[in-house]
């Protein structure tokens, strides 16, 4: 049944609109009576008709005020305006500001009920018309997801199906412009649910991006751990440092809003659709190298550590290499030519961290890696990452990541 709401300040009208149709004959329900333009607009927020009926000459806020109001809330409604033969040029106006149509007084009664069901049932065909974009456009989400992910993990191999689904995402690239696969990894130790992540991220990504000049053609989730966005640019040539600085940024936010900064990954620019999925591969791989905790963002096989000192890099390196043993920093310093002091000094002013702390970071983040197998077992994961102590493993690793081991293990294994 229409919803129709009758503003209009002259009370013997109003009673006669709504008192001598019997407008559920014409599938009309009246929903409120307003006096004014300003009652109208409140009543129109609170029940949201599909049919307004208005008068133009009203005190407070007239029925042009109100029509103007009521297009700047983008309501979905048709306004059938009544004015008297003097006023023919306000209802003229009435139709510039986005009125249906309007009647002139005095009012046919048949006339305003047949108007009334006309603009209402014309007002209904374009909210099932808006529901139906709104399902499409669910569904065209839905399908971009899938496409993207069985594309980047190479799971399409018709050229034709992959040609058929660029077109219908309108994802056609223009010369000279490339994409940008970027792999975001979030270890998910705060406890809050993937989804709650990736709706922040979604909310965050689209505010950081107007900064850059990148159009965003999906972000989605791809596993427990990781979400996935692809970017596109113009400017292939700059896109690997905008991205880098794009990743710090949504790295920090994490840190800020989540406690906890999540890996980016970025691949390599590429304007050939067979290149994506070598691309997005790069990113994967940047952004597990990334999960050490010493960098958080990596360009595609850039080492952590690229852009610091040869001395850190290499400490960084035998790091990576000997982490299960029972190193310690006078190992690592002979191994790269230094002092002990001297290393402990370009931790600190490279990284903003001691070598000690690198070394833990790379630990717990093995750690989490091993556990989240279950073909390892917790009591064997803390000799295999370096801790001959299993409680002092157990104390360091929750403290780093705020739950237990066997939790973790439980959690994401």
């Amino acid at each position: 049944m229409l919803k129709a709401l009758v503003v209009d300040d002259e009370y013997l009208v109003r009673m006669g609109i709504t008192q001598t149709i019997d407008w559920a004959e014409y599938n009309v329900e009246i929903i409120g009576e307003a006096s004014n333009g300003e009652e109208g607009l409140e009543l129109a927020l609170q029940y949201r008709p599909d049919v307004i009926i208005t008068d133009i000459r009203m005190p407070y806020m007239n029925g042009l005020e109100l029509i103007e109001k009521i297009r700047e809330q983008d309501m979905l409604v048709g306004i059938v305006v009544l004015s008297g033969y003097d006023e023919f040029q306000y209802a003229q106006a009435a139709l510039r500001y986005g009125a249906s149509t309007y009647l002139l007084k005095p009012i046919n009664i048949e006339e305003l009920a047949d108007t009334v069901r006309s603009v209402g049932d014309e007002i209904l065909g374009k909210k099932q018309l808006s529901n139906r974009y709104s399902q499409l456009n669910e569904e065209i989400a839905s399908i971009s997801k899938q496409f993207w992910q069985d594309l980047l993990h190479d799971q399409l191999h018709s050229e034709e199906f992959i040609a058929s689904k660029i077109k219908l995402l309108e994802l056609q690239l223009e010369p000279g412009k490339a994409m940008l696969p970027l792999s975001i990894t979030y270890p998910a130790d705060n406890g809050l649910q993937g989804d709650a992540i990736g709706k922040a991220l979604e909310d965050e990504a689209a505010v950081i991006l107007e900064a850059y000049s990148f159009d965003q053609l999906c972000l989605f989730r791809d596993s427990r751990l990781e979400w996935v966005m692809i970017l596109r640019t113009e400017e292939p040539e700059l896109a690997g440092d905008s991205a880098r600085r794009l990743g710090k940024q949504l790295s920090e936010w994490s840190q800020q809003h989540f406690g906890q900064a999540l890996s980016v990954g970025i691949g390599k620019p590429t304007e050939d659709w067979n290149g994506i999925v070598d691309s997005y591969k790069q990113a994967v791989l940047a952004a597990q190298r990334a999960l050490s905790g010493i960098e958080r963002v990596l360009y595609a096989e850039e080492e952590a550590g690229a852009r610091c000192r040869r001395e850190i890099r290499d400490a960084l390196a035998f790091i990576r290499e000997h982490y299960a043993g029972n190193i310690t920093v006078e190992m690592v310093a002979a191994a790269v030519f230094v002092s002990p002091t001297h290393l402990m000094h370009l931790f600190r002013k490279d990284l903003n961290k001691t070598f000690y702390e690198c070394l833990t970071e790379y630990r717990i983040e093995e750690a989490k890696r091993m556990l989240r197998n279950p073909m390892y077992r917790v009591y064997e994961v803390g000799n295999q990452v370096g801790f001959t102590d299993s409680k002092y493993f157990s104390q360091i690793f929750k403290k780093m990541t705020g739950i237990p081991p066997s939790e973790y293990a439980k959690t994401y294994g």
